[in-house]
This record gives C-alpha cells, sequence and structure tokens, in this order.
C-alpha cells in the first residue's frame, strides 16, 4: 500500500505512533543501526561492571617481618626460614593475617633447633596490623605475577577485606541510583540530552578514576562511573524501544545482553598485559570517547519529541529515519496532523485519568501503583515471585563472575571463559524462548545453574587445595553459562507477566531488588570465601535452584497478549485454576 492509501486509511481512524512509525518503517537499516550503536556502551559496561576483579586483584601475603626479623636475620637464616619460623600455618598454609611475637622471645640461633622448640616456646599469635608501622608496611604481598593493584596499594586484606568488598557493592549502588535519576531526567528533558550529559560524566569520572590517590577517591568516582553508565544504557535502551516495531523487540530485548558478554570476556585480555591497576583503568577509559559518537549518530525519541509537542523536530527525525529505510512519507503537513491526532489522543487518555499535579500527590501516586504490585492474591504471588528471582539471578550472576578467584586456576582464562560464555548463552536462549516458552527456559536455567553451583561446592571441599581445579573451574563456567540465559529472560518475561498499568514500576522494582543481589555478591564472595572457596557456591547453589522451583508456580505467556489490567490479570488466573487453562491465548505463529 502506498504511503498516501495508508494517511487516507489512517485519517478515518485514532492514530497511533505505531502507525506514524510503519510510514517510515518500524522494522528497518535505521533501527538497526541506532541499536548497534548501543552496543558501544554495552561493551563498555561489560569493562566497568568487572573491572575490580583486574582493578583490586587479590593475591597472596603475609605479615611483613621486616621489623621483626633483624635478630634472626643476625643467625645468618634466610628469608624463608625467618618466614617458616614466624607466621603460624593452617592446613598446610601460611595464615595471611598473624604472626607470631617474637619481642622478648628466647629464639636459638640454629633454625633447626628454633623450628623443633617453637611449640613449646609458648608463642602468641598476633595480627599483623600494628599502630606503630605504617599500613603500607604491615603486609608482603606475592609479586611472582607482576601485579600492582588497589589492594596492594591500600593494603585491601584482612580487617580491611571489606572495604574491598565496598568497591564493588557501592559500584552497583551507584548503578541503582542512576536508574532513578536518569529515568526521571529523560521522561523530563528527553532521551538524547540526558544521554549526552551521563556521557559527560562517565568519560569524566572514567579517566579521573585512574589518577585515584586514596581509597575514597577512588569508591566515589568508581560510584559515578556506575551512575553515569545506567544514563547511558538505560536511555539508549528505552529509545531503541520507542522506534522499533513488535518484531524487533524481544531479540533487541535479549541481544542488548550481547555486547556486555563481549566486553566481559576483552577485559581479561586488557588486564593480562596491562597489570598495574592506574594504567588499566585509564586503558579502558579511554574507549570511552566512542560514545562522543552518539551527538551524530543517536537521534532523540520522535515518540517523546511528539508528546512535547515538538512536531517539526520529529519530523525531521522521521524523514532521515524513513530516509535510512528507503520508504517514502507522506507531505509534510499530513505528518504533522497526524503528530496532532497523536498528541491529543494520548491527552485525551490523560484527562481521563486523575494525574497527580503536586509532589505530595505524585508520591502518594507512585506508592499506589506498588501497592497495586502486591495488592490482589495474582499480583501478590507474580510479585513476590519475580522481586525473589531478580535478587537472585544477579547475586548468582556477579557472585559466579567473582569467585573464580577463589577457585584457583589462572585469573585471567577463568575471568575470559567466564565473560565468554554470555555470548552463546544470549544466542541459545532466541530459539529455546521461541519454541520452549518462558516457564520452562527461566526455571529449567535457574535449577541447572543451581544445580552447578552446588557441584562447584562439593569438588571445592573434596579437592585438596591446588589440585584438578580445572574441575570446579570448568563447571562453574557452566553455571555461568545457564545463569546469563536466565538473566537475559529476565527483563523480557516481567515485562509479559505485568499489566500495562503497572509495568514500569514492576520492572522498576524488580531490579531494584537486582541491585540487592549484586552488592551482596561481593560481600559473599570476599568474606566467606576468604574462609573457603566452596561456602560462596553452596549459597548460590541453594538460592538459584529455589529461585528455578518458585518460578514454576508463574504462567506461561508464550504466544499470550501481554495484560492490559490487573483485573485482567486476575480473571487469567481463575480461569486458568478453574478451567486449566490461560485467557489470552494468541494462535503460534505459522
Amino acid at each position: 500500500m502506498s504511503a498516501a492509501k495508508e494517511t487516507t486509511a489512517l485519517s478515518s481512524t485514532k492514530v497511533r505512533f505505531e502507525d506514524i512509525l510503519k510510514l517510515v518503517g518500524d522494522e528497518g537499516r535505521w533501527q538497526i543501526t541506532i541499536f548497534m550503536f548501543t552496543w558501544i556502551e554495552g561493551i563498555l559496561i561489560g569493562f566497568h561492571h568487572l573491572s575490580s576483579s583486574f582493578l583490586g586483584a587479590s593475591m597472596d601475603h603475609w605479615c611483613n617481618l621486616d621489623n621483626v626479623s633483624s635478630k634472626l636475620t643476625n643467625y645468618g637464616w634466610t628469608s624463608q626460614q625467618i618466614k617458616d619460623f614466624s607466621i603460624p600455618m593452617v592446613d598446610d598454609a601460611f595464615k595471611k593475617c598473624f604472626r607470631y611475637d617474637l619481642d622478648g622471645a628466647n629464639v636459638p640461633s640454629s633454625f633447626e633447633s628454633a623450628m623443633s622448640k617453637r611449640a613449646s616456646m609458648g608463642l602468641l599469635e598476633i595480627s599483623c596490623h600494628s599502630d606503630k608501622i605504617p599500613l603500607i608496611d604491615q603486609f608482603t604481598f606475592d609479586r611472582s605475577e607482576n601485579i600492582s593493584s588497589i589492594v596492594t596499594d591500600w593494603t585491601l586484606v584482612c580487617d580491611r577485606l571489606p572495604l574491598l568488598s565496598t568497591i564493588q557493592g557501592s559500584y552497583m549502588g551507584g548503578v541503582f541510583v542512576g536508574c532513578i535519576v536518569f529515568g526521571w531526567a529523560s521522561d523530563k528533558f528527553g532521551r538524547r540530552p540526558t544521554m549526552l550529559v551521563a556521557i559527560v560524566v562517565q568519560i569524566a569520572s572514567t579517566i579521573i578514576t585512574a589518577f585515584s590517590v586514596n581509597y575514597m577517591m577512588f569508591v566515589f568516582f568508581r560510584f559515578l562511573i556506575a551512575f553515569s553508565v545506567s544514563g547511558v544504557f538505560e536511555c539508549g535502551f528505552v529509545l531503541v524501544t520507542e522506534i522499533c516495531g513488535l518484531k524487533f523487540r524481544m531479540p533487541f530485548g535479549i541481544l542488548t545482553q550481547f555486547p556486555f558478554g563481549i566486553g566481559a570476556a576483552l577485559m581479561p585480555l586488557i588486564a593480562y598485559f596491562v597489570r598495574e591497576w592506574s594504567q588499566l583503568q585509564l586503558c579502558i577509559s579511554i574507549p570511552c570517547v566512542l560514545l562522543c559518537s552518539y551527538y551524530w549518530m543517536v537521534p532523540e525519541s520522535p515518540r517523546w519529541l511528539i508528546g512535547m509537542g515538538r512536531f517539526d523536530e520529529a519530523l525531521k527525525i522521521l524523514k532521515g529515519g524513513a530516509k535510512v529505510n528507503k520508504k517514502t512519507l507522506p507531505s509534510d503537513n499530513e505528518m504533522l496532523a497526524m503528530m496532532e491526532q497523536v498528541k491529543q489522543a494520548g491527552e485525551e487518555e490523560e484527562a481521563q485519568v486523575d494525574s497527580p499535579e503536586t509532589f505530595k500527590e505524585k508520591a502518594a501516586d507512585a506508592f499506589k501503583e506498588l501497592i497495586n504490585l502486591v495488592k490482589t492474591p495474582e499480583m501478590r504471588r507474580r510479585t513476590l515471585n519475580v522481586f525473589f528471582s531478580w535478587l537472585v539471578v544477579a547475586m548468582v550472576y556477579y557472585g559466579l563472575s567473582f569467585n573464580t578467584k577463589n577457585l584457583g586456576g589462572d585469573r585471567y582464562l577463568s575471568s575470559f571463559v567466564s565473560g565468554f560464555v554470555e555470548i552463546p548463552a544470549v544466542v541459545v536462549i532466541l530459539p529455546a524462548l521461541a519454541t520452549l516458552g518462558r516457564v520452562k527456559c527461566y526455571c529449567g536455567t535457574f535449577i541447572a545453574g543451581g544445580v552447578c553451583c552446588g557441584l562447584v561446592a562439593i569438588l571445592s571441599f573434596a579437592l585438596e587445595k591446588g589440585a584438578h581445579v580445572w574441575a570446579p573451574v570448568t563447571v562453574a563456567m557452566i553455571g555461568k553459562f545457564l545463569i546469563s540465559m536466565t538473566f537475559a529472560i529476565a527483563y523480557l518475561y516481567t515485562a509479559e507477566l505485568f499489566p500495562t498499568s503497572v509495568r514500569n514500576v514492576a520492572v522498576g522494582a524488580a531490579s531494584t531488588f537486582a541491585r540487592i543481589g549484586s552488592m551482596s555478591a561481593p560481600y559473599i564472595v570476599d568474606l566467606l570465601g576468604a574462609v573457603h572457596a566452596g561456602i560462596p557456591a553452596i549459597i548460590f547453589g541453594i538460592a538459584a535452584t529455589l529461585a528455578g522451583l518458585c518460578s514454576l508456580m508463574l504462567p506461561e505467556t508464550l504466544n499470550r497478549k501481554m495484560p492490559d489490567s490487573v483485573a485482567e490479570v486476575e480473571r487469567s488466573a481463575k480461569k486458568k485454576y478453574h478451567d486449566g487453562e490461560e485467557m489470552n491465548t494468541i494462535p503460534a505463529p505459522n
């Protein structure tokens, strides 16, 4: 049908933005080009989200003995003999945070004699930390890998280990705050200007972080990186969904995870060659300059512009999109008239709703939407289930990424495989979702990932330390592959489960629980993993299995119309439980 005939047909019906988008082409090269540019930020997110594994690389360490070994050095002992005598051992390994108090001890000059009598000398174990010794001189680090990290520069070990976990925890907090602030700003000021502001903040903060002179400065600017990353990614994702048709929405939504896997796989390759943390941070900062291309290549959302009454700007963007998609638009006057109809239709719909005006009314309205998520039985069942699953999937996803350092093996190879498995995970899940449905895929990947975590725990406890490390690492990578698929499903499935009236608030609230899970992961890995590498795996395995079993209570959404109201959700649930089938079934495509 020609553009003129399509316009004539539309003039007699209620015009929606989707109708205008079809004239421009809603599944063409224009949409694909903009989507591909959002991959730049996707790759950078892979860098920033997982860079703490290398910026804060941990290594073997023990008490610095320079201040306690002068007497033993005079005996002619080697540095290894001094270490063997001065540091307690447990499970054939030196304790990392304690040494013997040798002040006033009568130590025989013969090393062999001293070792044989040490147990009977009544030596006390004391902490490496001492107010008399500068912090940087309290520990000795194994430098065999030629790594310099914030751990070695700021002594983030033993009693200060929680500070290392806080670096990643605060980073995820920045992601959370960024989602809220930039989400509001993009609705208020537009997708493009908000995105450009976030890009400026990201470029500046990533570079400044490389020159951090202390822990607090590093944490603050890492928070800003996470804050800005949320703005660029969220605005870009919303923009893409607003200019593409239904056919592209599912693959675009799932493939959003694809560039993250590329960035996660490239990160250890860069870190392998750049082992000084400030230089590494600078290396992953420089590619952020590519985001400047968004100024020329990523337009404002025409849907948002029409809603704001800025028709001339929207028309210019739509004409550019039509040109790329090789479509011919109606005359400018006809296009402007259609935009006016779209805006009027939106205003009429808003007029039918008692919209809040004051801050108090808006706060009450937002609280009311949250209450709607748990007000009725079926909504409550879905909401609590989804919130729990988001918390768990984020915790396990990031936990498996960070826990590779506790399992042993080569840190660079393990991290590369951990990131690379996300790429096939995203590709595999697309046909699986189309054939098996959401419930089977979501539940299956959750439980299978949990089982893998359980096997990692068993292997970690059963094998001697340092023996056959390939076994738990391999199983952990399989688990990461499965949980990556679960995470890819989460956004799509959650949007399909909730009605239009509360869909945005449902996804936003679920994302909040994901941030809680991701913030908890580094503490579980660092603090409990320091006790034994298998303990975090046990926690992740139990949590993932429970979340998978709970997801069986969720309804299938494949080939089913998304609900428009809470009442529709409740009717669907009642029909399912009474008649054994769900409402809103759409015939499967041929």
